[in-house]
């Protein structure tokens, strides 16, 4: 069967992640949270018609893949929305497409199956977060036009409504809730998600 569905989890390093929490996580202790969000993510979205990359220009993140068998892309582009844009268009095969921030911590296999049916579903389908951000962004149609940053949705959302595209967005907490802060992994912590109560025998 051939492979339909695109998912691209951009990270850029595994050095110093998730920075903000560093006044409640030691450095160790935040690369191994978010190598675990990774590979939850990886196995939330597996299925036979999903094909699915680490994008990264960074060394640390590509031996992490090969020792875990996760696919890596290497986009050689400067800035994420030249990464992802680069990755989309070397990726063109694929009917769906998915861009999904590697700090989701709530997305089970039950979600990701309702995602990718919107997708199929829908021209765009994206989430905010707390912060104005695009935790997570795909469709089934082409789209090239990236504002990752500070408010990426307002400017997603502008880009969209510009350009005429049909979209919807989503609600469910699995989508836009990212351990971004310490207020956020408080929370994480409060609900700990299936995954990270197995790694750490709640």
């Amino acid at each position: 069967m051939n492979k339909s569905f695109l998912i691209g989890i951009p990270i850029r390093d595994l050095i110093n992640p998730m920075s903000r929490l560093s006044t409640v996580l030691s450095g160790e202790e935040r690369i191994q949270l978010s190598k675990n969000l990774i590979i939850n993510l990886q196995n939330s979205f597996a299925s036979i018609e999903t094909e699915i990359y680490i994008i990264s220009n960074s060394p640390d993140v590509e031996i992490f893949c090969n020792n875990n068998n996760l696919k890596f892309f290497r986009s050689n582009k400067d800035g994420l929305n030249q990464e992802i844009q680069y990755f989309l268009k070397h990726m063109s095969k694929f009917k769906y497409w998915t861009v999904v921030h590697g700090d989701l911590p709530y997305v089970t296999k039950h979600f990701a199956s309702v995602w990718k049916k919107l997708c199929v579903e829908k021209d765009i389908v994206i989430a905010e977060s707390k912060d104005n951000g695009t935790p997570i962004f795909g469709g089934s149609v082409k789209f090239s036009k990236f504002s990752y940053g500070e408010n990426s949705y307002t400017k997603h959302l502008s880009i969209l409504e510009n350009n005429s595209y049909k979209f919807e967005k989503v609600f469910h907490k699995e989508f836009y809730f990212e351990i971004d802060d310490e207020s956020d992994y408080k929370d994480f912590l409060n609900n700990p998600p299936r995954w990270y109560r197995k790694i750490d025998n709640f």
